[in-house]
């Protein structure tokens, strides 16, 4: 192409090679937490097959509640039915229908606080026997004036073990027992896979950005990818087997078993379905068992806030009493805003090498919170405002055998011109006791 004139740096733009930096610069979302924290931190245990399981066993209280009929919870020694209000005597037997008598046995001791004209009192007995209707047949041992006892009166009232007491010289007979089986609970590995190729010609080209050419860029983005899967499928994965009996076809996966992996908020939806732990289940943020926290009035006071720091921590591990918050920047923003507002916090700014890094420790009159913030939540428009809280004793990442994640090189068959590597890796997530974790949601303002 002729040029007239003088010449200057425009004129031959096409054919300079310019001042090309040799190195990538990598966007990496802000956040007090690595990409795939959680997954680091969780410990390893080996398992030898693609479903694996465990025990879980709660110590569950003595209790029942009663249940109130047109005639009341109370009847006489034979079932008859007692006016409303009637006076309780010391010695005198009665029945009282509860919701259950799987956790009572004859001889023990029980407390129920029932109302009673004008208020309430304590109303104590020792069961002489038990009726699977159910009933509880107790011979009083407090004497309480004017118990309410008519329609749907008294219903619902605790009935709580509050000790046994026996004749002297009684056998074992009758007195019967109660045991509590443990949990069996299972989840899946989960293969993760994330390849990547180049031609022969591109692997030995030299680019802008790496003269040894793309392999340690594509590489390193491919390892990234695989380790975010990895963590959001901790986070959110379904436990699941997929399996359509078919011709099988490698190619496609048809005909093929495929496993997915409960993550922690399936652990938690399944608390709160309240049909495999034994609990009762919850729908409403107020209900005690509920785990998934919905807030969706997008404001959080200290009092609420409270509420379920107290129910997180009702359950630890065995070693600590403490949680780690995995959050998003906008929920941190209004817990600060919270804390701000007092004139004292007892917290440590910052706490040295917790959890392997530095971390913001909340002294609570529950436990220890260690507050990160995590790049996945920050990074994303309805994370932003949530809050994990995970009890580490409780996590263990299940690993099938020897396929913990690595890098595999040189997939591609031997006549190809071609290179494919892949990051390979099985495993599958145990979480024991759902009831110490939480999910807390759409926390975006302070409300004093």
């Amino acid at each position: 192409m002729p040029i007239l004139g003088l010449v200057h740096t425009e004129s031959v733009a096409n054919q300079r090679f310019t001042n090309i930096r040799r190195q990538v610069f990598y966007f990496y979302p802000n956040g007090a937490f690595p990409l795939a924290g959680l997954l680091s931190m969780i410990k390893t245990d080996p398992t030898n097959d693609a479903k694996f399981s465990w025990w879980e066993k709660r110590l569950l209280e003595q209790r029942s509640t009663t249940v109130s009929t047109a005639n009341g919870p109370f009847q006489d020694e034979n079932g008859g039915n007692i006016a409303s209000p009637f006076n309780m005597v010391v010695g005198t037997v009665y029945r009282i229908k509860v919701a259950s008598t799987d956790l009572f046995r004859v001889g023990h001791v029980f407390r129920c606080k029932v109302d009673i004209t004008g208020g309430t009192g304590d109303a104590k007995g020792i069961i002489t026997s038990l009726a699977a209707t159910p009933y509880i047949t107790f011979r009083a041992l407090t004497a309480l004036t004017a118990v309410l006892n008519g329609n749907n009166e008294n219903n619902a009232k605790e009935v709580l073990v509050i000790g046994s007491a026996y004749a002297q010289g009684r056998t074992l007979s009758g007195i019967g027992e109660t045991y509590n089986l443990p949990v069996n609970i299972e989840n899946y590995t989960q293969i993760f896979r994330t390849k990547f190729t180049f031609t022969g010609s591109s692997l030995d080209t030299s680019l802008k950005f790496d003269k040894t050419g793309p392999y340690k860029d594509k590489a390193k983005e491919h390892s990234v990818n695989h380790m975010i899967e990895m963590e959001q499928a901790i986070l959110e994965g379904e436990r699941g087997l997929h399996h359509v009996v078919e011709a099988i076809n490698p190619d496609t996966g048809a005909g093929l078993p495929t496993y997915t992996s409960g993550g922690i908020l399936w652990f938690l939806k399944l608390w709160e379905a309240g049909s495999t732990y034994g609990n009762t289940a919850a729908t409403l943020d107020t209900d005690d068992n509920k785990r998934i926290i919905t807030n969706s009035g997008g404001s959080l006071n200290e009092k609420t806030y409270d509420k379920y720091l107290e129910r997180v921590f009702r359950v630890t591990n065995s070693t600590s009493n403490e949680k780690l918050c995995v959050c998003g920047s906008g929920f941190l923003q209004t817990v600060n805003q919270m804390y701000r507002s007092k004139s004292t916090l007892n917290a440590s700014l910052p706490l040295d090498d917790t959890y392997g890094m530095n971390v913001v420790a909340h002294e609570t009159p529950f436990g220890t919170i260690y507050y990160k913030t995590h790049p996945l939540f920050s990074q994303n428009a309805v994370k932003r405002y949530n809050a994990l809280f995970v009890d580490m004793g409780n996590l263990r990442w299940r690993v099938l055998g020897q396929r913990d994640t690595k890098l595999l090189k040189n997939l591609q068959p031997n006549d190809a011109d071609y290179r494919m590597d892949e990051w390979r890796g099985e495993g599958g997530l145990e979480l024991r006791f759902p009831e110490s974790f939480m999910y807390l949601q759409n926390v975006q303002d302070y409300t004093p």
